[in-house]
């Protein structure tokens, strides 16, 4: 099965996190640390509006599992950070993703609004682009980072041409 462009892939972003409003503003409570691995293994973030917390991610306690703890309310939920053998509009990804940080959507905003995410090549390993959804502003701007550092914004809706 052949597999997807680079583009599909980051169209085709699906968020992890729902929140109600987007221009939330986002606060480190224990600065995330990765431990021998791409994504956070500990520290924690909050999502706030108005002053109250509306959201808050735990990368847990440095132990490598790959998994966050979501809260909203009182719902806790696990979020995958290491996406492997992913599949996007029923082809198979040519990427490993790693989630960085939680892919936030809001109900206010018909785009991604935060989030990073590494993309690796599943064929070489290496790392082929990081790609930052911004600080929630509801926008359709995105930046991306190549392998060797240099980056470029550009807005996602042009990858729905």
């Amino acid at each position: 099965m052949k597999g997807t462009d680079f583009s599909t892939e980051v169209s085709t972003e699906e968020a992890q996190i729902t929140l109600p409003t987007s221009n939330f503003e986002r606060r480190t409570v224990i600065t995330p640390t990765s431990e021998g691995t791409d994504y956070y293994t500990s520290g924690r973030i909050e999502y706030q509006s108005n002053g109250e917390v509306i959201a808050e991610v735990d990368f847990g306690n440095g132990t490598i599992d790959s998994k966050a703890t979501l809260l909203i309310g009182e719902e806790e939920t696990k979020i995958e950070l290491d996406k492997k053998d992913c599949k996007v509009k029923g082809k198979k990804s040519e990427y490993k993703k790693v989630i960085v940080e939680p892919i936030v959507k809001s109900r206010d905003c018909d785009y991604i609004v935060s989030g990073i995410i590494k993309y690796y090549s599943l064929k070489t390993g290496e790392l082929s682009a990081t790609i930052d959804f911004g600080d929630g502003t509801c926008d359709d701007v995105a930046v991306k980072i190549d392998e060797q550092g240099n980056t470029n914004s550009f807005t996602v809706s042009e990858y729905f041409k």
